[in-house]
């Protein structure tokens, strides 16, 4: 059931990464597609601009500048037309200053009324920018040419140089608002689809097809977007990232489940166990004489001490492990005699060694000196080290105590000739309510808790414990006490 949530989850978390991937890609399709139109709308007016240029270079070299270099002057013909009590026409002619110092101030011009009457006109210069003139021209163009409009106008005044501007106007307008893209002049290509293609656009200033297509301006494009794909880029790994995380913790939480159930399974069973021999064990004795089963009753109490002493153990284990989960201080620190410690845990197992025909050795190497933690805590954890060896060492277990000093500090280590601990799991066997798989966890008992607590304890005291599996059989835990003052 709980693979199956977990593959649930699984396949959820991968769908919505593959859902975000479509989003994050369809909004980058999206964005791609509108600055392709952009860029379309901005390159057809640049073009459209070094059109505008070309016709003002026309005007001005066809038309305005042969007028201004003509040195016998220019005549105005034009007819009034006269309204009822109407004076006359006028006329305003505006131009630059390009006639130089020998523009006239005014100019004669002669004209004839519908009634042949003629007439005279004054007609003033006044000095304004060439713009105007080339405007002026290019409306007088665009109401005078035919249904073809400018082309039809200019048909028979272009020559390959007029081409060759119109590039260099279209490459400088390019390159002033930096579009870095490669025009390519194509000739004689008549398009008549509408609308027209979106990176080709054609001149109609000229008797033959001639136009621009763009290329390469994918590259421009993308260029322009990295901000886009650095933003999906980012969202997509925040949110992957998050997946992870969640499915990590969702894992962990599996697992703590799965080891909490352990936990209270195991708990369970060792609680049955000991309450179980105590209450035979009193059922017993209120069967008994006093009097005449006196040795036999002192037995009976004796097993029910100890299991007494075992529910103890149990209890005061899990109430240290939730203290120390909540960061309440439960150590005090002192001097102690590792040495004595020691003997006293030694002898403390020395019945359950005897049990299983095994032997305990303890080598105190003629240390001398103490050690600096919690004599109570410390105990236990020699305590529940010795337990841990004799309970997966099997029959005939032999167990060896070192005591010594080293560079790094007082260390005690505990060898047994168990069959000691899968590497997989070696770097686990400190976590809280972790056990090694054995199968049915209940032929050997515990709890998860032991070695937590062992480890706990020493960081308290400012050491360390580890374990490392033996050369041949076992394995060995070493705890290390930082030297001291």
């Amino acid at each position: 059931m709980k693979q199956n949530k977990t593959t649930g989850i699984i396949a959820l978390m991968v769908a919505g990464g593959l859902l975000l991937s479509l989003f994050i890609g369809r909004w980058l399709q999206t964005e791609y597609t509108s600055a392709k139109m952009e860029l379309s709308k901005d390159l057809f007016e640049q073009f459209m601009d070094a059109n505008r240029r070309l016709t003002d270079s026309l005007i001005a070299n066809k038309f305005i500048t042969p007028i201004l270099n003509d040195t016998s002057g220019f005549k105005i013909n034009t007819v009034a037309r006269r309204e009822i009590d109407h004076n006359g026409d006028s006329i305003r002619i505006i131009t630059s200053t390009a006639f130089g110092d020998s523009m006239p101030a005014t100019i004669q011009l002669e004209g004839m009324d519908e009634n042949m009457h003629n007439e005279s006109f004054d007609i003033k210069f006044t000095t304004d920018s060439n713009y105007r003139l080339v405007q002026g021209v290019r409306l007088f163009i665009s109401e005078m040419s035919s249904k073809a409009g400018e082309p039809g106008f200019f048909s028979g005044m272009m020559s390959p140089s007029d081409t060759v501007l119109l590039q260099a106007y279209f490459a400088a307008n390019l390159d002033s608002n930096k579009f870095d893209v490669k025009p390519v002049w194509v000739s004689g290509r008549n398009e008549k689809s509408f609308p027209p293609p979106m990176f080709y656009y054609q001149s109609k200033l000229m008797t033959a097809p001639y136009g621009v297509e763009i290329q390469a301006y994918n590259a421009f494009i993308l260029k322009g977007m990295v901000p886009e794909f650095i933003s999906g880029c980012l969202l997509l790994l925040v949110i992957t990232f998050a997946f992870i995380f969640s499915y990590r913790n969702i894992r962990n939480q599996m697992r703590l489940a799965v080891l909490k159930d352990d936990l209270i399974s195991n708990i369970s069973h060792e609680l049955k166990t000991p309450v179980a021999t105590v209450k035979v064990a009193i059922e017993a004795m209120q069967q008994m004489d006093p009097n005449t089963q006196k040795d036999k009753m002192h037995n009976y109490l004796g097993m029910a001490a100890q299991e007494i002493s075992r529910l103890d153990l149990l209890v005061n284990k899990v109430m240290n492990s939730i203290l120390l989960d909540n960061g309440k201080q439960i150590f005090q620190s002192e001097q102690i005699n590792p040495v004595a410690i020691i003997e006293e845990a030694v002898l403390g197992m020395q019945v359950q060694a005897a049990q299983k025909s095994g032997v305990i050795t303890f080598l105190p190497h003629s240390f001398t000196g103490n050690i600096i933690g919690d004599s109570l805590h410390i105990k236990g954890v020699l305590f529940n080290l010795i337990e841990n060896s004799l309970k997966y060492s099997g029959e005939n277990p032999s167990i060896t105590i070192a005591l010594f000093n080293d560079n790094s500090g007082t260390k005690i280590s505990i060898t047994d000739n168990g069959p000691g601990i899968p590497e997989a799991y070696l770097s686990k066997v400190f976590d809280k309510f972790f056990r090694v798989p054995d199968g049915n966890k209940h032929n050997t008992k515990g709890y998860g808790l032991g070695l937590y607590y062992a480890a706990q304890v020493m960081r308290a005291s400012g050491g360390n414990i580890t374990v490392n599996n033996n050369t041949n059989k076992g394995c060995t835990f070493t705890l290390t006490f930082p030297p001291h003052a």
